[in-house]
């Protein structure tokens, strides 16, 4: 009994002298262990990389608890939590790319959702050393994402020991596959595993089901079903997974069979499927196996209702999910029929039906089940009929209504006023008219209000808001608005304020002065109103908390002066606009420290000049600058190439600056340059090919040389109007976009269209105009199926016509099922393309949101031979030919009919014979005819457009009348010469041998005639060489009396 005693004391002094090593360890506040595999993590890093890590120094008295990142437990002092996610240093990212052969869940029609992280270059992707973290015994917390991890080396000595203690890991936005399922495996205390935007496959439901204690699983943003689904033989490990909560699989390549995989997971309280490839009715009957589910999100996939429209009154087979209060079904193929499904969740409050197909009228019968909701989104449904109806009026504890973009028409009803609860209210973009002021005015609880973009009567008073105290958020838009009168106090201090293209306190234009008491403001946009006076820079005074102000397309004056000292700053503002004003002077030389934060910069179209703000480089998080249509100066300050590390987009079109664009490419790593109609020169050197550009505009601008055969080809580039030279270099396609436009037009280009060029199955618009390419014009072209504008004009192709073109689309595509055919008129940012196109005689420019809608094809001033193919009848949705200037014969085809949406047709100066086909006639939109100089004969038609044409369109025709009259003769001035290059020998039909013959001749003979006649007349010959004597002492006096004298 002793000797037990004696071994209990021992073991107790044992474990005493353990307690107190372990305080005396950790004397400095952690443990040196800790401390050592802390530094071993920073030593991974490399570059800048590790600057994020400024506090982790191996100093002795420095206390890793009081690490950045780092968190102890304020009692054993042993880290806890480690935050090491988001540690590359910015400078070391570019733009995302899937692995080769790996295009990741999406592809050309389906929706990529915008990757909220920067990209890992090759230099920082890296495999980690799991047993870096093997020392902290009692770490509860790991985040790793955004670390640029291609996986974990793990060795036979760390692989049965892990962290017993963990219970969060996240490794989110990683390049992480399936493998990384043997770690998780062996950490057996995880609760919560974030894996979510990496590359993961599956299977891996046998690792997963050694985690019992499993509550939040999120996968989404992966590759799961790409290939390889969730395996039949791996469900019988699912109902392990039996304390599951949460489980996010969204945005994968997932089909309808994963309904059979969450339907065994009864404890699921959240599930999201969203972004998938679900294609089935409404899966109500697996849903009902989860009887805890809570939130259900199944938007962005292909699920129809499971009722028709047409039974929506019939009985249904019924379950129900009593415990489900929130339902996202956006975004896919559901009719009203979903509405009949929705008697199954009793407790529903939110529901969210946007972008469906719901169409028609939502009568009282349709909304009857709904009355207990709290949210409705019904924006972008395609809902018509009028507002509102009665099943909305009774939905008393409705706090949020969305109804934006749809086709209802009507008036306010006084019933909404029934709507007490009612918080939040979307009604733009639809039909509404009538007097707006009535209702407004009783919902006095209302915190956000949209009502732009209908089609209200009268003028609206703002003063109808004077006992609206809540009210944050307003928006109004294409209204007759005033704010003065009559006169009242604003009870409110809003966050967002949005009043935009409505005829504005007409006819003052002055800005609103209620905003000169709002303090509070977050976002305010006032563009399209035409307001005048100054730059307000009271509204930056007053909202300390503004963090996007846009106050384009207005006709603010003056220049742009800041309000406070040059140590004062607007740290939160991230959006400042005001582009299309007409504002002058130079921009502030302290507007970088000013806006520090600024991340989007847009002062384009205006009248600014002078040098760009060195300062401008202070905007460290500055990712667009727009700078085009001003008169600034000067070059590119290298200020803002060093401090601008996160540019992605600069655009500065249409000013007056000159130098080389070397140092712009050198340190900044863009996705959009534009810099076309400036006096930039140079070269484009290899250093270009370093980077993947989205968009690429130099046109017009003084570069020279060829193009390096590195260069990747963007998905816009636009180099025309330049000296380049040398052949157009084979097309490499980039990884990071695919071509979709290519203007090559006026430059120095030889030899031949590359074979790859005709790859670029992605690519719309081609052109190449005004450049020496030779040889046949290959039927290659026609694999161009996408293509809208093909401009070959002004080169030398001989040959003839392909027939194939009637294979390619020219203009005919499909406009999405939920285009925005009424947004908002005016945008914020320029339009960030131009295509040029001859059409109708002139020579157009489009921006990008027109140029999608034309369609062209341009083969002019070559030297084609052969009769017009009959195919190119089959363009239906071509708007402009252009044939001209080249040797074709025969028949002008009679399929040309068929070219329905046809403006502009150029067959001028060739050899075609025949009539013109009276058909065309019906062509009703053909606004510029043109078949002058050809061999036409017989009676022009004279009906429909050809009722507007006249001799300019037919002369050249000897034989051709029209408009009832022989205008048509032999003595008809022959044809102009086909102009082929601006500024060269092929300009003029003048012959250069008989101009020299010539010139010669007359120079010889002015010299006879003088000679006689001072050789006759001695006056003239006196005064001749008196003439002689003063031009020589004037030019050579000086000369001459140093050689004389």
């Amino acid at each position: 009994m002793e000797l037990c005693r004696k071994k209990q004391w021992l073991v107790s002094v044992l474990l005493g002298a353990i307690v107190l090593s372990d305080v005396l360890g950790n004397s400095s506040g952690c443990f040196q262990q800790e401390k050592a595999a802390l530094l071993d993590f920073k030593a991974t890093y490399h570059g800048n990389d590790s600057l994020k890590l400024r506090s982790w120094v191996n100093e002795a008295k420095s206390n890793c608890c009081d690490w950045e990142r780092v968190t102890c437990d304020s009692s054993s002092g042993h880290v806890i939590h480690l935050d090491l996610g988001n540690t590359i240093a910015e400078s070391e990212m570019v733009p995302f790319v899937y692995p080769p052969g790996e295009m990741g869940p999406y592809t050309s029609n389906i929706k990529m959702p915008p990757w909220p992280y920067p990209y890992c270059s090759k230099h920082t992707s890296r495999f980690l050393n799991w047993s870096l973290f093997l020392p902290f015994r009692k770490l509860t917390s790991l985040s790793l994402s955004n670390s640029c991890l291609l996986g974990f080396i793990r060795t036979e000595d760390n692989s049965k020991s892990t962290l017993k203690k963990l219970e969060t890991l996240d490794l989110s936005f990683n390049y992480l596959n399936e493998s990384i399922m043997e770690l998780v495996g062996v950490l057996p205390s995880v609760k919560n595993l974030i894996l979510a935007a990496n590359f993961i496959r599956g299977p891996f439901l046998k690792e997963l089901s050694l985690l019992p204690n499993l509550e939040v699983l999120d996968l989404h943003m992966n590759m799961l079903g790409n290939g390889s689904h969730f395996a039949t033989e791996d469900y019988k490990n699912k109902s392990t997974l039996k304390k599951l909560k949460t489980l996010d699989l969204s945005i994968n390549n997932l089909n309808e069979s994963i309904m059979e995989f969450v339907g065994a997971l009864r404890s699921i309280k959240n599930l999201s499927l969203a972004g998938n490839f679900i294609a089935r009715p409404f899966p109500i009957k697996e849903l009902s196996l989860l009887p805890n589910l809570e939130v259900l999100d199944l938007s962005m996939n292909h699920l129809v209702s499971s009722v028709t429209t047409q039974d929506i009154h019939s009985s249904t087979e019924f379950y129900v999910l009593k415990k489900l209060k929130t339902l996202n079904l956006a975004d896919n193929h559901f009719d009203k029929g979903i509405f009949k499904s929705l008697v199954a969740f009793p407790s529903l409050r939110s529901l969210n039906l946007e972008f469906n197909p719901i169409k028609g009228d939502l009568d009282d019968n349709v909304l009857a089940n709904l009355s207990k909701l709290e949210v409705l989104r019904l924006s972008n449904s395609a809902i018509t009929g009028y507002f509102p109806n009665q099943g909305l009026c009774k939905m008393k504890q409705l706090r949020e209504a969305g109804l934006s973009y749809n086709n209802l028409i009507g008036t306010l009803d006084p019933c909404l006023g029934n709507l007490t609860s009612l918080h939040s209210l979307d009604l733009c973009f639809n039909f509404l008219s009538g007097n707006p002021a009535p209702f407004i005015g009783h919902l006095v609880s209302i915190e956000n209000l949209c009502i732009s973009f209908n089609e209200f009567e009268g003028i609206f008073s703002l003063s109808i808001f004077s006992n609206h105290s809540r009210l944050k958020s307003l928006l109004i838009g294409n209204m007759k608005v005033d704010t003065e009168n009559p006169p009242w106090i604003a009870p409110f201090q809003l966050e967002q304020l949005a009043i935009t293209s409505c005829k504005l306190n007409l006819p003052t234009k002055v800005i609103p002065t209620f905003l000169s008491n709002q303090s509070s403001l977050r976002d305010i946009d006032l563009s399209g109103n035409n307001l005048v006076g100054k730059f307000p820079s009271w509204l930056l005074v007053n909202n300390s908390n503004l963090e996007e102000v846009d106050l384009f397309h207005n006709s603010f004056s003056g220049p742009f002066e800041l309000p406070f000292d040059l140590n004062h700053h607007m740290d939160k503002i991230k959006t400042l606009s005001l582009s299309n004003n007409q504002m002058q002077g130079k921009l502030p030389d302290n507007i970088g420290s000013f806006f520090p934060h600024l991340v989007n910069f847009d002062v384009s179209n205006n009248n600014f000049d002078g040098h760009i703000p060195a300062s401008i480089g202070e905007m460290s998080s500055l990712q667009g600058l727009y700078m085009g249509n001003n008169n600034f100066s000067g070059n590119v300050p290298n200020h803002i190439l060093d401090g601008c590390f996160s540019l992605k987009t600069l655009m500065m079109d249409s000013n007056q600056l000159n130098g080389t664009l070397l140092s712009v490419i050198r340190k900044l790593r863009l996705v959009t340059l534009t810099a076309s109609r400036n006096n930039f020169e140079g070269a484009i050197t290899d250093e270009w090919c370093q980077h993947n550009l989205v968009m690429l505009d130099l046109s017009h601008n003084k570069f020279s040389g060829t193009i390096p055969s590195c260069f990747e080809m963007p998905a816009y580039l636009f180099l025309q109007g330049n000296s380049l030279t040398g052949t157009i270099p084979e097309a490499l396609i980039s990884n990071y976009s695919r071509p979709t436009a290519i203007d090559f037009s006026d430059n120095k280009f030889i030899g031949t269209i590359p074979d790859s060029i005709y790859k670029l199955w992605s690519l719309r618009f081609l052109l190449l105009a005004g450049n020496q390419l030779q040889g046949q014009l290959s039927s290659q072209v026609c694999q161009l199926e996408q293509i809208n504008i093909l401009d070959l004009s002004r080169n030398n192709f001989t040959g003839s016509i392909p027939p194939c073109f009637s294979s390619m689309s020219f203009g005919n595509f499909t406009i999405p099922l939920y285009s925005l055919d009424r947004l908002k008129p005016f945008s914020p940012r320029p339009d960030v393309a131009e295509m040029q196109l001859t059409t109708k005689n002139l020579y157009l420019s489009f921006k990008s949101d027109k140029f999608q809608m034309m369609s062209g094809l341009d083969l002019s001033s070559n030297q084609l031979t052969g009769e017009i193919p009959h195919q190119i009848g089959d363009l239906h949705y071509l708007h402009s030919l252009n044939l001209s200037h080249n040797h074709l014969h025969g028949l002008i085809p009679e399929s040309f009919q068929k070219l329905k949406n046809i403006e502009s047709l150029d067959l001028s100066n060739n050899n075609l014979s025949g009539q013109i086909p009276i058909q065309l006639q019906d062509l009703n939109f053909l606004s510029t005819f043109d078949v002058s100089y050809n061999n036409l004969s017989g009676k022009a038609p004279d009906k429909g457009q050809f009722a507007n044409f006249d001799e300019d369109n037919y002369k050249g025709n000897p034989y051709l009348t029209w408009n009832n009259s022989n205008r048509g003769s032999l003595t008809t001035l022959p044809p102009p010469s086909t102009a082929l290059h601006d500024g060269e020998e092929n300009d003029t039909a003048i012959d250069f041998t008989a101009f020299c013959w010539s010139f010669a001749s007359c120079y010889v003979m002015v010299q006879i005639v003088l000679v006689i006649i001072l050789w006759i007349n001695p006056h003239w010959r006196r005064q001749w060489f008196y003439f002689v004597e003063v031009c020589l002492h004037k030019c050579f006096g000086q000369f001459l009396e140093d050689v004389f004298y």
